[in-house]
């Protein structure tokens, strides 16, 4: 009768591990996905309206520009990596739309 238990409860765990183990992996890089949709809007933005208030000269819109212009005031952090960009770090802008670029 105590193996039945013992048997009862390891595949209670194990059930409840192969549903939420995967469920939360999920949750985890949806996360930092949207993190990162943030840090690229909030560059991107930015990078666009120095280019054209007529701060930032070229199309090539670098993240130092962007520091020393005060559009960027924090550092811009991988949500993954928890690495700081560089600030070599650029957005590209063209008419049809900015690409941006980490180093």
């Amino acid at each position: 009768m105590n193996t039945n238990k013992i048997v009862i409860y390891v595949t209670i765990i194990a059930i409840t591990l192969i549903i939420f183990v995967p469920t939360f992996y999920k949750v985890i890089n949806i996360n930092q996905h949207r993190l990162n949709e943030v840090n690229e809007k909030l560059v991107t933005e930015n990078a666009f309206r120095c280019y054209y208030e007529g701060k930032c000269q070229n199309k090539i819109v670098t993240l130092n520009e962007l520091y020393n212009l005060g559009y960027i005031t924090q550092d811009i952090v991988n949500p993954k990596t928890k690495e700081i960009y560089s600030k070599d770090s650029y957005v590209e802008i063209s008419l049809n739309e900015m690409k941006l670029t980490y180093k």
